[in-house]
């Protein structure tokens, strides 16, 4: 998915954005229910999360922004450059992570019961749940294209680009989590849900790519939210100017990422959209807001608004002592 806006698809991300979803099941909802898809558009029903690994019954979080400085013995030196790289933790260790912050220190790589087994370089987990995982979850690969002209749908001569994809293991894929405040909108977002498993998504869609079933499972158990605690993001988030008090970003440890992209069937780039990412924490949970990011061209109006979602799904983070 070329989420940037750059029109740079070799960099395949293993997983999904919760803009990109969200944008996703908005489209196909309009489609079951177009009369009412520009309300839903600009203030979606459900808030969901971004798209995560799993396996089986074995669930990844994103790894905790604070938990990535870390503060290692001199004994465990030689393990920094492994724990560095790590991306996603079970939801056992994420939750120690959460909790200890920046003074995290992951259990040792080997050793007695309390190792863990880092997969891939990028997921951790305990060891003895990781026996019977897969040494991959997930494999990448490369294609050649040749470059389309978005205007008139041509090739262009000479213009070879790499386009990548992900395949995931046959027991295993993504899963995301979603919050719904009226539960009357659940049997119509399931049906807009599945209709975008038969579609497809991301920017493969027309070769066969993107396609899913999906069920519903239980959430892994995390730290209940508290509207006046710190809280960690699930989601990528947007601040809302009510969210940014004098010393909203007190504390805070965030990661920021761009997001662009292009109108479908318009040849024209969204506005460009600065977030904060998945394991961001803050001092109390952001409500975030859905943006505006229609372009500015009077000569060469979109056919319609569009809008990016950036309204935080947010969890606890735990009792600190």
């Amino acid at each position: 998915m070329d989420g940037r806006g750059v029109g740079f698809y070799e960099a395949s991300e293993p997983f999904i954005r919760s803009d990109t979803l969200s944008a996703a099941l908005l489209s196909t909802w309009a489609l079951l229910d177009p009369a009412d898809a520009g309300l839903r558009a600009a203030l979606p029903p459900f808030r969901v999360s971004s798209c995560f690994p799993y396996w089986r019954d074995r669930f990844f979080l994103p790894r905790p922004v604070a938990s990535i400085a870390l503060r290692l013995s001199e004994a465990r030196l030689d393990e920094h450059k492994a724990l560095k790289k790590i991306q996603w933790l079970t939801p056992e260790l994420w939750k120690q992570a959460a909790v200890a912050a920046e003074h995290w220190q992951p259990p040792v790589t080997s050793g007695p019961a309390e190792e863990i087994t880092i997969r891939q370089g990028v997921l951790a987990l305990p060891f003895e749940q990781a026996k019977n995982l897969p040494e991959r979850l997930w494999a990448e690969e490369e294609r050649p294209r040749l470059a389309v002209e978005r205007i008139s749908n041509n090739p262009v001569e000479g213009a070879l680009f790499h386009f990548g994809r992900v395949y995931f293991q046959k027991e295993g894929g993504l899963y995301f989590l979603a919050h719904f405040d009226d539960p009357a909108y659940r049997a119509d977002f399931e049906a807009a849900l599945s209709l975008l498993g038969d579609q497809g998504l991301g920017a493969d869609r027309t070769s066969g790519g993107g396609f899913f079933t999906w069920k519903r499972v239980e959430a892994p158990q995390l730290p209940p939210l508290s509207a006046d605690g710190p809280a960690i993001a699930l989601s990528l988030v947007n601040p809302a100017p009510e969210d940014c008090q004098d010393n909203w970003l007190r504390d805070a440890k965030y990661n920021l990422i761009n997001r662009g992209g292009w109108i479908a069937y318009s040849g024209l780039r969204r506005k460009r959209v600065r977030m904060f990412t998945e394991g961001s924490e803050f001092a109390r949970p952001l409500r975030g807001r859905v943006v505006d990011v229609t372009p500015d061209l009077p000569d060469n109006p979109s056919p319609h608004r569009v809008f990016r979602d950036g309204r935080g799904f947010f969890v606890g983070v735990g009792r600190r002592s």
